[in-house]
């Protein structure tokens, strides 16, 4: 009733989320012995409690900027209070509220508009992974003219810049793919659990190299920069096993153990006529059929 009083609209369950998610950070008890579970403030709370810090403002204010693609949907609708409450917080503070305005994130290659998500779509594929549900989906492959529908089993949400996937399994395989969000035009739980894959580690699955597009194995690749093109690689290196040398003509080679994607592909073509695929020989001979390709096209006349 006092809640309501003070024009907070809030159902039983959301009610619950919230102590769940203060709890989280807050001295908050939960007494779960019976039901409708007890809430109570732990005997060591400081007296201040409740009242956001200028640093959990800042934070919050940090999340809601850049960490809203990775929040499911139902904690972000929980968080907005929360986002309000540091809003106020920072009005009169102007040296932290200006912090804001002094800090970005931006991408280091080119920017790229965010494809459209149904918002739905999202809810459902983050509640599938967080609560570990099969989903019925409805998904279209990017060289697919027509979509599919089937059933995936969700394992973890990967963002990579603009673009979001869903990493999953089908019910039927036990290998493990990436599915674009924005292709799915339909997602629904169906409450079902899927099996459990205590081997899958998230972490390594990304080492493949499978976010750049296919997992492949590692190859030890030796490139040759041009005109200070590696220069970067001193201080930004591309892995922490990398050799770096300087030859006598000033030029710089590369030595590295890495899986060779599409990613890496696209990095060393982006160099030009200022890196030369030494080794393996596959990877170099592949560049220099691209870079082949794309002289013989510029040697023709310009096409309006």
């Amino acid at each position: 009733m006092r809640l309501t009083a003070a024009g907070h609209r809030l159902t039983a369950r959301s009610l619950q989320r919230r102590l769940i998610l203060l709890s989280v950070a807050q001295p908050v008890l939960c007494d779960d012995r019976s039901k409708p579970y007890g809430w109570s403030i732990a005997p060591h709370a400081p007296p201040t409690m409740g009242d956001m810090s200028i640093q959990e403002a800042v934070t919050l204010k940090l999340a809601e900027r850049y960490l809203r693609e990775v929040i499911p949907a139902d904690l972000l609708d929980d968080l907005k209070h929360y986002f309000s409450h540091a809003d106020l917080k920072l009005k009169d503070e102007s040296l932290y509220r200006a912090w804001l305005g002094k800090v970005r994130l931006i991408p280091a290659t080119q920017p790229l508009q965010k494809p459209a998500i149904s918002r739905l779509v999202l809810a459902n594929a983050y509640a599938g992974v967080l609560r570990g549900w099969i989903l019925n989906v409805t998904y279209r492959g990017r060289d697919e003219g027509k979509a599919k529908t089937y059933e995936i089993e969700p394992l973890a949400i990967v963002v990579r810049g603009n673009v979001t996937y869903l990493v999953a399994q089908f019910p039927w395989a036990d290998d493990v793919t990436l599915m674009a969000m924005h292709r799915f035009s339909a997602i629904k739980p169906t409450g079902q659990k899927i099996r459990p894959r205590p081997d899958f580690d998230l972490d390594a699955f990304i080492a493949s190299g499978a976010l750049g597009f296919m997992p492949t194995g590692a190859q030890r690749v030796h490139a040759r920069f041009y005109d200070g093109a590696g220069a970067h690689l001193e201080e930004t290196p591309v892995s922490d096993i990398q050799t770096l040398k300087t030859r006598a003509d000033g030029e710089m080679d590369l030595i590295v153990t890495i899986p060779v994607t599409e990613q890496f592909k696209w990095w060393l073509l982006g160099f030009g006529d200022r890196v030369e695929v030494i080794e393996p020989s596959a990877l170099r001979s592949e560049i220099h059929d691209r870079l082949t390709r794309a002289e013989k096209r510029y040697r023709k006349p310009e096409q309006q």
